[in-house]
């Protein structure tokens, strides 16, 4: 009979319980919909069940704030407080009622009841602050953590950052600088988050030119101290200023006698932002270091710096690709440990396609693949590689030979993935669109956003514009076979196969993607007034379709490092965000956009 009560007894209380959820969940669907009176009463309702249940609470108070119904809120709380003097978060809803009723004498009592006793432990004064200020309590989390500052003497850099960011938030930047740059001295491994605060707070060139006079007034008066000339690089590269920022960089590496290394970073970061100048001098000066141990490095780095800058030069000539490539082979013989490495990779990439000598960019990686101590995965890298070389001389079923083996060997891994997407282009160029098509469902869900995009590109482009089952089949096929002689810079032909296309199916939809590898063609002759012509076409034409954005990203880039006109390209890069602001290219055009408007941007 017991047993059957306390069953009895359960389901009563499971069923009041999933009753009062039910009702908390019409409380706060009537508190979004602003039916705030409903709201209040149903939480009242609830709090008479569960009267410290602090999410029902906070509902009540809130919705009361909403219907200005001040003295019943004021009246819910004072009770909490009088139950609970320790509980801190009561006078803060006190408090902000206050603030509404605009009752100054109330809000500075209450609010000193509030941080009472909170300045002695740092911890606590930071959390108090903090939701002082969310809830727009500004200057009064300000004095809690200079209050707390003074009580903890022992730490004059306490609260800096925080302090900082709020000085700037009240307008007080002198005050925030400052406050700053007496930490960064001190705090050698808070000099990044530092920055990061900097970068907030300095959003233009004008601020970080502020900035700059002040740590270089700094600078003066504290000659010795090395953190200074630190963070100048740093604002220097802010501000587009590499030449300034490789003299304090080279003046930091020789008085801390570190044989290059900081220089070799800064050199990298050049490389990483295309300013290949910079990088090179900064390479040069390393490899000049006698004894350094990152010569060789830096010498192997240098040649990636010379190849980017080559393939990015409008105009260069077979005797530059000659050059670059001279200096790969006899570093390469001079330094065969490298043989090992990504070097390798590089010297066959320009080998193969910019001196056309596929033969020997073979032969190179084919030399890593047989290396029994070679890394597994620039193995793989390396067969990809070849896989891409074989199709650019025709050898279709060694490439997916190749590719295929890579695929095997890296099953659970991106590089697999890369080389099943290779094998889906490849049945795309042959035609055999199901079989692509089936290949490239299986990518779309790939976690490499690169790959899943490529093959979502490659999926939509043949959903549509391969016809119903028994239908004619051909522009895709035509399309395919130029898409092919594209890749292997057999322009001719492959402008052939479009002007095909166009003259035989003037109205398919394809003619916006024959545009775009007609404007591919023109770049890769670099013929570059041309190539903007035919993306101009897409935008006009074919605004509606998926190529547009696309198309809008490619002429920015077109104005901006070849025609070097920075007014179109931010006019374009901005008509792409407003236009096309779900487009996977509208977070670069962004960034783009940003730079030529002149904002501070940080390190990428």
């Amino acid at each position: 009979m017991k047993k059957i009560i306390s069953i009895f007894i359960f389901l009563a209380i499971s069923l009041v319980s999933l009753g009062q959820d039910q009702l908390l969940n019409i409380a706060k669907e009537y508190y979004r919909n602003g039916e705030y009176d409903k709201a209040a009463d149903t939480y009242k309702q609830l709090l008479e069940y569960q009267p410290k249940n602090n999410d029902i609470f906070l509902g009540y108070y809130n919705s009361l704030l909403e219907l200005n119904r001040t003295k019943e809120a004021e009246k819910i709380v004072a009770k909490r407080i009088k139950a609970n003097k320790t509980e801190k978060s009561n006078y803060l809803l006190l408090a902000k009622l206050y603030k509404k009723q605009d009752d100054k004498k109330k809000l500075k009592k209450t609010i000193k009841k509030y941080v009472e006793g909170a300045g002695q432990n740092s911890i606590t004064a930071q959390r108090m602050a903090k939701e002082l200020e969310n809830e727009g309590f500004v200057q009064e989390a300000l004095d809690l953590y200079l209050l707390s500052k003074k009580k903890n003497k022992e730490d004059p850099y306490l609260f800096a950052e925080d302090l900082a960011l709020l000085y700037s938030k009240m307008g007080q930047e002198e005050k925030a600088a400052e406050s700053l740059l007496d930490l960064y001295v001190v705090e050698k491994r808070k000099s990044e988050s530092i920055k990061a605060t900097l970068q907030q707070m300095y959003t233009s060139k004008e601020a970080m030119n502020a900035l700059k006079k002040k740590v270089l007034k700094r600078s003066t008066k504290e000659p010795d101290n090395i953190a200074y000339y630190d963070l100048l690089s740093w604002i220097y590269i802010q501000q587009d200023d590499y030449e300034s920022a490789y003299r304090q960089i080279k003046s930091i590496d020789v008085r801390l006698s570190e044989d290059g290394r900081r220089v070799l970073g800064y050199a990298r970061t050049c490389l990483r932002e295309k300013k290949y100048k910079a990088a090179l001098k900064s390479y040069d000066f390393v490899i000049g270091k006698e004894g350094s141990p990152y010569i060789s490095l830096a010498q192997s780095e240098k040649l990636t710096t010379l190849k980017e800058q080559l393939i990015h030069k409008p105009n260069y000539t077979a005797e530059d690709v000659k050059a670059v490539s001279d200096f790969y082979g006899s570093f390469l013989t001079e330094n065969p440990r490298f043989k090992s490495s990504q070097t390798v990779r590089e010297y066959a990439d320009l080998l193969a396609r910019y001196q056309n000598n596929l033969p020997k960019a073979i032969e190179v990686l084919q030399e890593v693949v047989d290396m029994p101590r070679a890394d597994k995965l620039l193995k793989g890298r390396c067969k990809l590689d070849m896989g891409d070389y074989e199709l650019l001389r025709g050898n279709v079923w060694e490439s997916t030979l190749l590719y295929s083996q890579v695929d095997k060997a890296f099953k659970e891994d991106m590089l697999g993935e890369e080389a099943q997407f290779r094998n889906a282009k490849l049945t795309f160029y042959r035609g055999d669109f199901k079989y692509a098509q089936m290949q490239l469902d299986i990518l779309k869900a790939s976690t490499t956003e690169l790959i899943s995009n490529d093959a979502i590109d490659l999926s939509v482009l043949i959903i549509e514009n391969n016809p119903i089952k028994d239908s004619d089949d051909t522009p895709l096929r035509i399309y395919a076979q130029a898409d092919l002689l594209i890749y292997q810079t057999k322009f001719k032909e492959g402008l052939h196969y479009l002007d095909s296309l166009a003259a035989e199916y003037p109205s398919h939809p394809l003619l916006d993607n024959v545009l775009m590898k007609r404007s591919e063609i023109a770049m890769g002759k670099r013929e570059y007034n041309e190539a903007a012509l035919y993306l101009q076409k897409i935008i006009d034409q074919h605004g509606e379709d998926v190529l547009a954005d696309d198309a809008l990203y490619q002429l920015a880039l077109i104005n901006e490092e070849h025609f070097n006109n920075k007014d179109e390209a931010k006019r374009l890069f901005e008509k792409l965000i407003l236009d096309y602001p779900g487009s996977t290219f509208a977070e670069r055009a962004r960034k783009n956009f940003r730079r030529l408007r002149g904002d501070v941007l940080g390190e990428s």
